[in-house]
């Protein structure tokens, strides 16, 4: 007999939860289709126009079934009955594939789901084409085996097995052993072999381990300065993603990741967050302590260098010290032995301040008066403090202090006693 779709769905019901739609199972599933929390975000937004949280989910029967509607009546409408219920099982279309949950296989669960929906093993699908195991496209075959369309690109054996497959349409077993004959096949890491082979025969655990690495590698992401990489709807950046694929497929490591990914780092409104700016923040206050100026670029190159582990905190802070000691070259070993050149600079700068009246807050090592008397004249000699005070009452804005004023008043009283002309 030919099965509809509402009867084919009532079945997925019946064998998923029994009809309940507040179930959530061990695993995640949520509902009386058990749809798995990972999954509830992207598909409500595709099925209701907006995302959902899997509590908002859970509590609301009509959402449930629009979802089940949208995504499970696409794999019917696409697979048949078996296919679509393969999928809904295991993520792939075919429902003699040796896939386990631990319970049942997949063979197993579709011929429950067809026994639920009032047919058997062999009930054909509502558009009459004969229960065959289904075939895959371009795009279900690609994601069937985790190959992203760079990843197939990238070897020009996988490309042509991969146009064969889909030329010959292939099912998902066929395409499997020929790809496991393959030179890249034998070639490839343990780790991505797994990957790949983990997403076609436990795609559930797969789904886990992808949520799992999402949120581990989002944590470094916002560690090193990145930020969040999960939108508000809960898709992952390309650089998430990339990051994922990386630590799951390639094997790479918490520490290679951490570099990768600070090596990305950018200034963002001239600052930088995380661990990048925690870094940048460091080494502009220590530049600024010793009179040395850098652009924006340098700044974040150091800290994607630190947070990314191709450098250190140190090694940016001796360079700096090395060229502030070259800069200030009277006071190099006080710098080298770890003085910053601000506080070497207190006294003038505390000169500049009172002959000047301005407030000391106003004076750094930038002030032309202090960096002219910090660096080394030809004797490789700083200028006097004594010296130093001279200078400054030559300077246009000493005359229009109250210091100066009263200096003026005192001469010009002391004068007119001179000529008796005041006592």
């Amino acid at each position: 007999m030919s099965l509809t779709f509402a009867q084919f769905k009532a079945g997925i019901k019946q064998v998923e939860s029994g009809g309940r739609y507040s179930v959530v199972n061990s695993i995640g599933a949520v509902g009386a289709y058990q749809v798995m929390k990972s999954n509830i975000p992207e598909w409500t937004r595709r099925a209701l126009g907006y995302s959902m949280t899997w509590q908002q989910f859970r509590d609301s029967p009509s959402a449930q079934e629009k979802v089940a509607d949208v995504i499970l009546g696409g794999y019917f409408k696409q697979y048949g009955a078996e296919g679509a219920a393969s999928m809904w099982f295991s993520g792939q279309p075919n429902p003699n594939s040796s896939a386990s949950d631990g319970g049942n296989t997949v063979r197993q669960y579709v011929d429950k789901v067809l026994a639920a929906s009032g047919g058997g093993p062999s009930a054909a699908p509502t558009s009459g084409s004969t229960a065959v195991t289904p075939k895959l496209d371009t795009s279900a075959l690609a994601d069937s085996y985790g190959l992203s369309a760079a990843l197939v690109n990238s070897s020009s054996e996988l490309k042509k097995l991969f146009k064969q497959a889909v030329a010959g349409s292939w099912s998902a077993d066929v395409f499997s052993a020929k790809l496991k004959n393959t030179k890249w096949w034998s070639t490839q890491s343990d780790t991505l072999r797994q990957y790949i082979t983990l997403k076609y025969t436990d795609p559930a655990s797969w789904r886990q381990k992808q949520a799992q690495a999402q949120y581990a590698v989002n944590a470094l992401a916002v560690q090193v300065g990145l930020g969040n990489q999960i939108g508000p709807k809960g898709v992952a950046s390309a650089l998430l993603s990339s990051a994922v694929y990386n630590s799951l497929a390639l094997g790479w490591s918490d520490a290679r990741i951490k570099d990768w990914l600070g090596s990305r780092v950018a200034v963002q409104g001239g600052i930088m967050t995380g661990e990048a700016g925690e870094a940048f923040d460091k080494l502009h206050t220590l530049a600024y302590l010793n009179g040395m100026k850098y652009g924006s670029a340098w700044y974040a190159g150091q800290a994607r260098s630190i947070v990314s582990g191709t450098g250190t905190q140190e090694a940016a802070e001796a360079l700096i010290r090395r060229q502030a000691a070259a800069k200030y070259s009277a006071f190099a070993d006080q710098i080298k032995a770890g003085q910053d050149v601000m506080d070497l600079a207190s006294p003038y700068i505390k000169a500049v301040a009172d002959i000047l009246e301005v407030p000391d807050t106003d004076v750094d090592l930038f002030n032309s008066h202090v960096s002219k008397a910090m660096t080394a004249n030809k004797g490789g000699q700083a200028t006097s403090i004594w010296q130093f005070e001279n200078d400054l009452r030559r300077d246009p804005l000493w005359r229009k202090t109250q210091n100066a004023q009263d200096g003026a008043m005192q001469t010009a009283h002391q004068v007119l006693q001179q000529w008796g002309m005041v006592f």
